[in-house]
C-alpha cells in the first residue's frame, strides 16, 4: 500500500512538471508544436493512464467504497479521464472553407489531408450581426446546407449533422466565404459529461455528510480563539501635481455647460456612450488621473475642443520613459502637445519610431509606444474620431454616426438639419469663447434632443446616461482604495499581536464597518458596470479582479463569526485585488462583449473560479499568520490555523474543479471541444492537482501544521501564475482574462 501511494504521488508530480514545461515550451514553439509533441503523444497518454490505473487500485485496496461520497468523487475523475481517452482514440477533427454557393464533401484534417464526410455541405449565406447602432460585431452567422438539412452556425451555437459538429472559425474579407471547424466526438463527450455530473453531485453531498474529514477540521478550526490587540496608527501620504504657468490665458468654461456637454452621446469604442466617458478616458490616459489642476474631466476635455491654443501648451501629458523625454526635449516627465513638434512642425518621435520598427528594435519600440499613443489620442480627437455625435437612421433602420463637419456621403437631409449638423459645434465654440453661457446651454440641449429623436432606437435613456456619468466619477476615485488598503493592512498586522485588548468593542466595530463599506462600494461598482455594459462584468482582467474583491468580502462576512482570521485578512486581500485592478488598468473602458463571450456558462465559470481563488488567497494569508505563531512557539494556535486552512481547502478545491468543468462545457459549446490544452486551462488543472494533495490525510505533511502553512503559501504561487502569469508570459486563448 505504501509503495502504491508513493507511486501515485510520483506520477502526479511528473504530470504537473510535464504540464508546466509544456506551457513554457508553447510560448517559444507555438501551440501546434506542444500539441503534436506532448499533449497528443502516446507517452503523455500512458502517463495519465498510469495515474488512473494506480488510483483505481488504491481506491479498491483502501476500500474507499465504504464512504460512498468520497468513493464517487474519485471514480468521477477516473470517468473523466476515460472520456478524455475516448476522445483521443475516436474523435475526428478538421476544417472546411466554403465560398457562397460552393459545395464540398471533404474536410481537411489536422495534417492537411482530405477526409470524406459522407455528405455534401454548401454555403447558403454568411453575415455579421452588429450591436444596434454600432459596427461592433455581436455575432457571426453561417447558414449551411448539410445533406438534406439546413443548419445555422454562430458563436455559442454549434451546428450539427450526422454526428459532425460545425464551429464558426473565420470568414473572408469580402463576406462571401467562411471557414468552419468540424469535430466529431460522440463517445468522449458523453463519457466526460457523465463524469462531470458524478463529480458535481458527489461534491455537493460530501459537503453535508457527517462522515467526512471536513467535520473534524471544522471543530478544530472553530475552537475559542485567543485574545488580540489593535494599535491603530494611520499614516497617509498625499501627493499633488503642480502645473507650469502658461503665458496664454485659459478660457473659463462654465462647469454646468461642461457637464451638459458630457451627457451628449457619441459612438466610441463601438459603443454608444456619453461624452463624459470619452472625457474620463482621454484625460486619464494623458495624465494618469481623471482630473487636472482642479478641473473635472468634462472641463478639461471641453477645453481641448473649444480652447485648443491654451491646452496644447499645458504640460499635462505624462511621459514615463527617459528615452521619450530625451527625444521630446523635456525636463522631467510632463510634456505639452507642442513639445511633440520641432520648429519645422515635424513630429519628433516619428523618425526614431520608424527606424525602431524597421530594425525590429522591440526595446526602443516599447520605450516610445506610450508617448506615441498619447500623441495619437490627441490627433484622434482633432480628426473627429471621438466626436461622432450625430446619428442618422436610413429606411432599413441602419444607423450611421457623423462627426461635426464630416462629409455625409449619400445621406440626404433638409437644409436646416444639414446646417445644424455642420455648424452646431462651431456655434457652441463661439458661445463658450465669448462667454454667452445661456446660448451655449441652449445649443447643448438641442444636440442632446436631436440625438434622442434621430437615434431614439439606440441612444441610451436619460437614466442610463446619468448612471454611466456617476459610475465614471465613482470609479475614477483612487483614494478609497488606498484608504482600504492602509486600514486593512494595519488590522492584519495587529491581528498577530497577542494581547487582551484585541476584543475591545471599538476595534470590532472598525473591523465590521470596514468590511461592510468595502462590500457596498464594490457591489455598487459591479452593479453599475453591469447595467452600463448590459452583461455581467466578468469579461476581462479588471472586472474579474473587482469580482474577486467582492467575492472575498462576501466570504469574509459569512465566515467572520467562526473564523476570526478571515475577518481580519479578508479586507486586506480584497484591497489588494482592487489595487491590482487599479494599477494594471487604471482607466478600464466598458466595451461591447466579444461574440464568443456571450454565454451564461462563461459568467458562472468565472464566478465559481473567482470564489475559489478568494479562498486560496485567504488560506495563504492564514498561512502567514500560522508561521508567525510557529516562531512564537504557540503550538495550539498554529495547529488551529492549520485546521482552518485545511477546512477551507475542501470548498476551494471543489469550487475550482466545478469551475474548470463548467468552463469545459462552455468551451465545448463555443469552440467545439471541451478541452484544448490552452495555457490558462492547463494551469488551472495544475493548480487543482497541487491543492488536491493535502486533501488526502494519508499524506504525512498534512499532520504537521508548519508544513501545512508553508504549503498554502507556496501553492498560492500556482494561483498567481494561473491568473496573472499566463496572461503576461504565456500564449493562449484566454487573452481577454
Amino acid at each position: 500500500m505504501k509503495h502504491l501511494k508513493n507511486f501515485i504521488l510520483i506520477v502526479a508530480i511528473a504530470i504537473i512538471i510535464v504540464l508546466i514545461a509544456a506551457t513554457m515550451i508553447e510560448r517559444n514553439n507555438g501551440t501546434p508544436y506542444v500539441r503534436q509533441n506532448i499533449y497528443t503523444t502516446s507517452w503523455f497518454v500512458l502517463l495519465w493512464a498510469a495515474l488512473a490505473t494506480a488510483s483505481a487500485c488504491y481506491i479498491t485496496l483502501y476500500k474507499l467504497y465504504k464512504n460512498i461520497n468520497v468513493f464517487i468523487i474519485h471514480i468521477s475523475f477516473l470517468v473523466i479521464l476515460l472520456g478524455a481517452l475516448a476522445s483521443w482514440i475516436t474523435s475526428e477533427s478538421g476544417n472546411i472553407h466554403l465560398r457562397h454557393g460552393e459545395s464540398t464533401s471533404m474536410m481537411k484534417n489536422q495534417e492537411g489531408e482530405p477526409v470524406d464526410l459522407g455528405f455534401i455541405v454548401s454555403l447558403k449565406n454568411f453575415k455579421i450581426v452588429s450591436y444596434p447602432g454600432t459596427d461592433a460585431p455581436m455575432d457571426y452567422v453561417t447558414e449551411l446546407r448539410a445533406g438534406k438539412e439546413d443548419i445555422k452556425v454562430s458563436m455559442n451555437n454549434i451546428g450539427s449533422y450526422n454526428g459532425y459538429r460545425f464551429i464558426q472559425s473565420s470568414y473572408d474579407s469580402d463576406m462571401q466565404g467562411t471557414t468552419l471547424i468540424i469535430y466529431k466526438d460522440t463517445w468522449g463527450i458523453c463519457i466526460t459529461y457523465f463524469g462531470y455530473a458524478m463529480l458535481f453531485i458527489s461534491i455537493l453531498t460530501s459537503m453535508f455528510s457527517k462522515r467526512t474529514r471536513i467535520r473534524s477540521l471544522y471543530k478544530k478550526a472553530t475552537s475559542p480563539l485567543s485574545a488580540r490587540m489593535l494599535i491603530l496608527a494611520l499614516l497617509l501620504a498625499a501627493t499633488s501635481f503642480t502645473t507650469h504657468a502658461n503665458a496664454q490665458e485659459r478660457v473659463k468654461i462654465d462647469n454646468s455647460i461642461a457637464d451638459d456637454f458630457g451627457k451628449i452621446c457619441v459612438i466610441y469604442n463601438d459603443r454608444i456612450t456619453p461624452l463624459n466617458t470619452v472625457a474620463t478616458n482621454f484625460v486619464t490616459k494623458l495624465c494618469g488621473t481623471s482630473t487636472w489642476d482642479g478641473l473635472s474631466a468634462n472641463e478639461v476635455f471641453a477645453g481641448w475642443i473649444f480652447d485648443v491654443p491654451y491646452w496644447e501648451t499645458v504640460k499635462m501629458i505624462e511621459i514615463k520613459e527617459k528615452k521619450a523625454q530625451e527625444l521630446l526635449g523635456i525636463n522631467g516627465k510632463w510634456a505639452s502637445f507642442t513639445d511633440f513638434w520641432d520648429i519645422y512642425n515635424n513630429y519628433k518621435l516619428e523618425k526614431t519610431l520608424k527606424e525602431a520598427y524597421k530594425n525590429g528594435d522591440t526595446k526602443l519600440q516599447k520605450q516610445l509606444r506610450d508617448a506615441d499613443e498619447k500623441f495619437n489620442i490627441i490627433r484622434m480627437l482633432y480628426n473627429g474620431e471621438m466626436l461622432k455625435m450625430f446619428p442618422y437612421a436610413d429606411k432599413q433602420g441602419n444607423i450611421q454616426w457623423f462627426a461635426p463637419g464630416q462629409p455625409l456621403g449619400n445621406v440626404k437631409l433638409d437644409e436646416k438639419e444639414l446646417v445644424f449638423i455642420k455648424k452646431s459645434m462651431d456655434y457652441l465654440a463661439e458661445s463658450i469663447i465669448t462667454g454667452d453661457n445661456s446660448r451655449a446651454k441652449e445649443i447643448t440641449k438641442k444636440i442632446y434632443s436631436y440625438q434622442h429623436v434621430r437615434g431614439k432606437a439606440v441612444v441610451p435613456s436619460k437614466f442610463a446616461i446619468y448612471t454611466e456619468v456617476a459610475y465614471n466619477k465613482i470609479n475614477s476615485q483612487h483614494f478609497p482604495i488606498m484608504l482600504y488598503l492602509t486600514l486593512s493592512l494595519l488590522l492584519a498586522i495587529a491581528s498577530t499581536m497577542k494581547t487582551k485588548v484585541t476584543k475591545a468593542k471599538p476595534i470590532i466595530v472598525i473591523d465590521n464597518i470596514l468590511a461592510w463599506v468595502m462590500l457596498i462600494h464594490t457591489t455598487l461598482l459591479l452593479g453599475m458596470r453591469w447595467f452600463i455594459s448590459c452583461h455581467l462584468p466578468l469579461s476581462n482582467g479588471y472586472e474579474t479582479m473587482q469580482f474577486l474583491s467582492w467575492a472575498t468580502l462576501i466570504l469574509t462576512i459569512l465566515f467572520k463569526k467562526r473564523f476570526l482570521p478571515i475577518k481580519q485578512f479578508g479586507p486586506l486581500l480584497s484591497s489588494f485585488a482592487l489595487l491590482v485592478a487599479m494599477i494594471t488598468d487604471g482607466n478600464p473602458q466598458v466595451t461591447q462583449l466579444m461574440p464568443v463571450l456571450q454565454s451564461p456558462l462563461l459568467s458562472v465559470h468565472v464566478m465559481v473560479i473567482m470564489f475559489s481563488y478568494a479562498l486560496f488567497g485567504l488560506m495563504a494569508l492564514v498561512g502567514i499568520e500560522g508561521l508567525a505563531y510557529h516562531f512564537r512557539r504557540d503550538k495550539e494556535r498554529e495547529e488551529q490555523l492549520a485546521s482552518m486552512s485545511l477546512f477551507m481547502l475542501y470548498p476551494a478545491v471543489s469550487l475550482l474543479a466545478i469551475g474548470i468543468f463548467i468552463g469545459a462545457i462552455w468551451a465545448n459549446v463555443s469552440w467545439g471541444r471541451y478541452w484544448s490544452w490552452d495555457s490558462k486551462e492547463t494551469w488551472a488543472l495544475i493548480t487543482m492537482l497541487i491543492y488536491a494533495v493535502p486533501l488526502h490525510k494519508e499524506i504525512k505533511f498534512t499532520q504537521n501544521p508548519l508544513y501545512v502553512h508553508v504549503f498554502m503559501l507556496v501553492a498560492f504561487l500556482s494561483v498567481l501564475m494561473t491568473y496573472f502569469g499566463v496572461n503576461y508570459f504565456l500564449a493562449g486563448l484566454h487573452s481577454y482574462a
